[in-house]
């Protein structure tokens, strides 16, 4: 499988290196990740340990019109227990994964236009592609960008993606077994007095609808505040999606510490399903969206108070700490669920270990309805 993989990148190589003038840049990222994820009851653990490792190259062929191509594996160090439900490794045989991640062209046209078209990692509010394990997802699509001074608008029309740990891209499919594509689109603005506004609309098809509404506000890089609001509709698993999401965070930074807070609220009659659905692994992009739950349930409400801090005295190592609390009624009993999380990165600076980070992830989860559940995720990232 891999040899098949790299043969196209092969040949994506061979031929912009024979164009005359183009220019090409290939980079190789290392991700060595290990996770255990606890369970409190009878839930068997999840723990993988693997190394992945990816190739990016991108080629400017023609003035403007730029081909890139990715190269995403990821192989099995060692594994217990449920290891095929970490999301480290192939979900249904518990294995390592090589696949053609990337593969694209985009046309530009100055500042101002640009058009995408192939399979490559999203990044928008409705449809954005994880890379919170070894490797991430993609998704393949057509996409249209404007661009006027602080305006940018885009559409975008997808029908099918991969999963972290996919092998192909799968169409878009419901619980019906129907196959369905997505059209999106959206914009934002920013603002020289520090004000930015964002939208998108997203339609599946008839399947489901979701919009997305956001306005920010930073002060001289120290106060600042963001406000979300999600809107979502339609028929999943044969039950009514129809539900409304909110969250306001606020923060203030001092010299080397960030302080922030954040509520959310979900309304309607639904919990906020914000993924499409298939092979799609989308997110939020609510503050309290964290790293094991999203607290979007029917009508829960959840509040967080959160800290970053830099340590100048070693430059490159960051922390934070945060917990979040949500609470919500399920068959008229009142549910309390809370999620604490610690995170410490280092990235070394030296001329010999640049591009080298190390990435602890811990998440203690406590809830009313379910096991407690206790994780680590080790990580390390080296960029060549």
């Amino acid at each position: 499988m891999l040899r098949k993989l790299i043969a196209p990148l092969a040949v994506l190589l061979t031929m912009t290196s024979l164009v005359p003038g183009a220019m090409a840049e290939t980079k190789v990222g290392l991700r060595t990740f290990y996770m255990n994820r606890d369970f409190s009851g009878d839930t068997e653990s999840r723990e993988a340990f693997t190394q992945a490792f990816r190739v990016d190259h991108e080629s400017e062929i023609v003035d403007s019109l730029t081909i890139g191509a990715s190269l995403f594996a990821n192989a099995k160090i060692s594994e217990s227990g449920d290891s095929e439900k970490t999301g480290l490794l192939d979900s249904e045989t518990g294995k390592g994964y090589a696949k053609l991640g990337q593969i694209f062209a985009q046309y530009t046209y100055g500042d101002m236009f640009s058009l995408r078209a192939g399979r490559w990692v999203m990044d928008t509010p409705l449809l954005n592609d994880s890379d919170s394990r070894g490797t991430p997802s993609s998704t393949q699509a057509v996409k249209l960008t404007g661009s006027y001074k602080g305006l940018t608008a885009y559409a975008l029309y997808s029908d099918r993606a991969s999963a972290k740990t996919n092998e192909d891209f799968e169409k878009y499919t419901d619980a019906n077994g129907d196959d369905y594509e997505i059209v999106i689109a959206g914009g934002d603005l920013a603002l020289e007095n520090g004000l930015s506004f964002a939208a998108a609309y997203g339609d599946a098809d008839g399947y489901a609808t979701q919009t997305y509404l956001n306005a920010g506000y930073n002060f001289r890089d120290k106060a600042g505040m963001n406000v979300i609001h999600y809107i979502g509709e339609g028929e999943k698993t044969n039950d009514a999606f129809d539900a409304q999401m909110s969250n306001v965070q606020l923060s203030y930074t001092f010299t080397d510490l960030k302080l922030s807070t954040g509520f959310q609220t979900v309304t309607g009659d639904s919990g906020y399903d914000y993924c499409w659905g298939g092979d799609d692994d989308n997110g939020l992009m609510t503050s309290n969206s964290v790293q094991i739950m999203d607290f979007n349930r029917e009508d829960e409400d959840s509040w967080q108070l959160r800290a970053d801090y830099t340590v100048a005295a070693v430059p490159g190592l960051q922390g934070m700490v945060r917990h979040t609390m949500g609470e919500y009624t399920d068959a008229g009993r009142d549910v309390d669920e809370a999620e604490t999380n610690a995170e410490l990165s280092y990235k070394l600076s030296s001329s010999f270990l640049n591009g080298l980070k190390l990435r602890m992830r811990y998440a203690h989860v406590e809830a009313d309805a379910y096991d407690d559940i206790d994780e680590i995720r080790l990580i390390v990232n080296y960029t060549l």
